[in-house]
């Protein structure tokens, strides 16, 4: 047992846990931490806001699949970082946020002390998975461990713990804990065996592939090419079976084609999605409908479920492949996929957005990450845009926050070696446009594809066709070439009409850049 300071055991217990790296901005409050971080193994990477930090976080854990780690200040810290956890929230993504709060006897009592916030743990306990308080030197350890037991053994999303100032400061003898990583839960084998049952009584099943199975990938491919099942993808389990497979009909739900041929299924088999509202809201799904994910609160949450199996994707899928196998389960998923879904992303389509993303699908890595805002470009990208590997289509697709796409490219390309590009609209760069900066300091050679309008042209389109008019759509940009040099970072301007022949070669320079690059393309979508 050593004796430590609050701070210097909250990085030896995140030590213990395998982290390698941790975004924040250092402040008054946190600076026990932070000088404990000089003797650590653990990078630090300084963004120039708490949400660029929570973004860069959230795309570090989307990306990799570990844990994303931030540190914030009492208050208006912990505020600025809400919206980043209210996103990884919405979206399952795994963040721990280690804030800290006025000292003990002090916080939340309205005498006026620096960075003072009422009920500061309650504001977190509302937007994050959970939240613990600790109040002595000796129990910091216990609650990181219990932190990181929690995201092994539920839905991935942000937890948070919160430290008075004067236990990081104060010195006591420290127990580091020696975790054993906690083992999420299987699924119940009578269930298993009444589903196996239910798809052999099917004439027209179908796999819907959700974001909790990306780290089953192997899992769910050994399924589809056990069952030949035809299969549709959401948004968050694009790539989980890639989009050039077989049995693969589309890659995401909610839109025409996908939905025309759910309406088609006696039985749907959902693996790890929620089901969501967004995803499914205008689908009808079947009467016949097993739904496996680790959230047992999802499952009948949104639509009726005539077989519920809660239980982690990966453990599932296989119960259920060694079943279908030993039955010799077979249907006509190939065939199905190959009559069905979207028509191919094809560089002279008539749709812009859809010719831009044609012309970013084939000048990518087959794995490269794309890192989406909410802009019109990628709401088509979520529908139409193909991926060949898990992790590589980050999209704040629940929450739906701006500003999210740049920040957590970033956390990304520190966490993979994969390409990585940013895809944003003028409007939601501005947000977050500070951790340019951010990117630059840390030599991140990722490229920023703009797309500009000059306005927020999305809600012009739904003003005029519900109010006949527009109000306080149209802003002012400043110039992003100029400004993004400013920074420090490479820049250019590619006209849309030349997006086919200058923006593969624009791509490739940018990887190569050990700076970001930003990419402004003038559209009119």
């Amino acid at each position: 047992m050593d004796t430590l300071t609050g701070g210097e055991a909250v990085v030896a217990q995140l030590e213990r846990e395998g982290v390698d790296v941790a975004f924040g901005i250092p402040g008054v409050h946190t600076l026990e931490i932070y000088d404990a971080l000089l003797d650590s193994g653990i990078d630090h990477v300084t963004t120039r806001h708490e949400q660029g930090a929570g973004f860069g976080a959230d795309g570090y854990a989307r990306a990799t699949g570990r844990v994303g780690v931030c540190f914030v200040i009492t208050g208006p810290g912990l505020t600025n970082v809400a919206t980043a956890v209210g996103q990884a929230y919405s979206d399952s993504s795994p963040m721990l946020v280690i804030s800290t709060t006025n000292a003990t006897n002090e916080a939340d009592r309205g005498k006026g002390h620096l960075h003072e916030l009422k009920d500061q743990q309650g504001v977190m306990e509302s937007i994050a998975a959970e939240s613990y308080h600790v109040d002595r030197v000796a129990d910091v350890p216990e609650a990181i461990a219990d932190a990181f037991d929690y995201l092994d053994r539920h839905r991935p999303r942000p937890v948070h713990v919160q430290i008075p100032t004067d236990v990081l400061e104060r010195a006591e003898p420290v127990e580091l804990v020696d975790r054993t990583p906690a083992t999420p839960p299987g699924p119940d084998t009578e269930r298993v065996e009444t589903a196996t049952e239910m798809l052999a009584d099917a004439e027209r099943p179908l796999l819907v592939v959700g974001g909790g199975t990306v780290d089953a990938a192997d899992s769910m491919r050994a399924f589809v090419d056990e069952t030949e099942m035809p299969v549709i993808t959401t948004a968050a389990g694009k790539g989980v079976v890639p989009a050039d497979h077989d049995c693969c009909v589309a890659t995401a739900l909610g839109h025409e084609p996908a939905a025309e041929f759910v309406a088609s299924r006696d039985l749907v088999l959902a693996v790890g999605t929620e089901l969501s509202a967004q995803d499914t809201g205008d689908t009808p799904l079947p009467d016949e409908l097993i739904h496996v994910d680790i959230d047992p609160t999802d499952i009948g949450n949104n639509h009726e479920t005539a077989m519920g199996i809660v239980g982690d994707a990966g453990a599932t899928l296989d119960a259920l492949t060694e079943r279908v196998s030993e039955r010799r389960l077979s249907f006509d998923g190939p065939a199905e996929a190959a009559d069905a879904g979207p028509e191919p992303l094809s560089i002279g389509v008539e749709d812009d957005r859809l010719h831009l993303l044609a012309v970013l699908r084939e000048a990518l890595d087959d794995d490269a990450v794309v890192v989406n805002d909410m802009t019109k470009v990628s709401y088509a990208a979520r529908t139409r845009f193909p991926t060949g590997a898990p992790r590589s289509f980050l999209f704040p697709r629940g929450f739906g926050t701006l500003g999210f796409s740049a920040p957590a490219a970033f956390g990304a390309a520190i966490g993979t070696d994969r390409q990585v590009v940013s895809l944003v609209g003028d409007g939601g760069s501005l947000f977050t446009i500070g951790d340019l900066a951010t990117a630059v300091q840390y030599d991140l050679g990722v490229p920023i594809v703009l797309c500009n309008d000059d306005s927020y042209d999305i809600l012009e389109d739904v003003q005029r066709r519900d109010y006949g008019r527009t109000m306080a759509t149209d802003i002012e940009n400043p110039d992003f070439v100029e400004m993004a040099e400013s920074f420090g970072a490479a820049a250019r301007r590619i006209e849309f009409e030349d997006a086919a022949d200058e923006l593969p070669d624009a791509l490739t320079a940018a990887f190569d850049r050990d700076r970001p690059t930003l990419i402004e393309v003038p559209v009119e979508f």
